[in-house]
């Protein structure tokens, strides 16, 4: 999605780049991005939570229940992940 279209004027000899600003409201462009699966910084925040949960779970002594809560550490964390990254998109600024 882009931030600004740019196109040029000429006055005169001279080209000046001339800019229009994107007027969409912060709600309109999370909603937009919320569609999207932005499936790169799921599998990454996905692996990262593999990789914690086997860490933590080597650690342990052997019981289910404690595995089964260590099973939803992958999905917690590539759903924050993408929660954060959406955050970031609509409130960067150029």
């Amino acid at each position: 999605m882009p931030r600004s279209i740019s196109r040029s004027v000429n006055y005169g000899r001279r080209v000046y780049l001339v800019r229009k600003k994107n007027h969409q409201k912060p709600e309109e462009i999370k909603m937009v991005l919320e569609q999207k699966s932005h499936l790169f910084i799921v599998i990454l925040g996905a692996v990262i939570g593999s990789i914690l949960s086997i860490f933590i779970a080597y650690h342990l002594e052997p019981n289910l229940l404690e595995y089964a809560v260590l099973s939803v550490i992958p999905f917690a964390l590539s759903y924050s992940l993408r929660k954060v990254y959406i955050h970031t998109l609509v409130h960067s600024q150029e």
